[in-house]
């Protein structure tokens, strides 16, 4: 009876797992984008930036997420500190793993900001919309000082 080696067998399963791992820990996408669609660079975001954020009466800023995706554990550490140092911060948090409504709310933002695909982590803070874990974490304050700057209401 002849043996059969394990050790390639088991090299793969080793290598699936360390990709499954990887795609679940680091965010695959990540974009900055406005309400018209258009994608923006770091500098053409400080650009925009630049500009009067538009007045509003009702603050929108809304956080889509599922807690088992890879990028958004990274996004939830961010907001747990971030949220204890600015409490004042007004944050809506929607799970898209909650159900139908969840879902379908997040395809509406889509559509409104011209988006054929939007990923998870994602940010709409007014007209402007974070994507990926990384640029949530770094752009967030910012945007939201500019967005708010404008705020009208109570």
């Amino acid at each position: 009876m002849k043996k059969i080696s394990l050790k390639p067998i088991f090299r793969m399963i080793v290598a699936l797992l360390f990709v499954g791992l990887a795609i679940s820990f680091f965010p695959v996408s990540a974009a900055i984008f406005i309400e018209d669609g258009t994608e923006l660079d770091e500098s053409a975001l400080i650009a925009y930036l630049k500009e009067p954020a538009p007045e509003f009466e009702t603050p929108l800023v809304i956080y889509f997420y599922d807690p088992n995706c890879g990028g958004c554990m990274q996004v939830r550490d961010f907001w747990d500190t971030y949220l204890k140092e600015n409490p004042d911060v007004i944050l809506e948090q929607v799970n898209l793993e909650e159900g139908p409504e969840q879902m379908d709310q997040f395809k509406q933002f889509a559509e409104t900001y011209h988006r054929e695909k939007a990923f998870i982590p994602l940010a709409y803070i007014g007209p402007v919309s974070l994507e990926g874990a990384d640029d949530i974490k770094n752009y967030f304050d910012m945007v939201y000082t500019w967005y708010m700057s404008s705020f009208k209401g109570e």
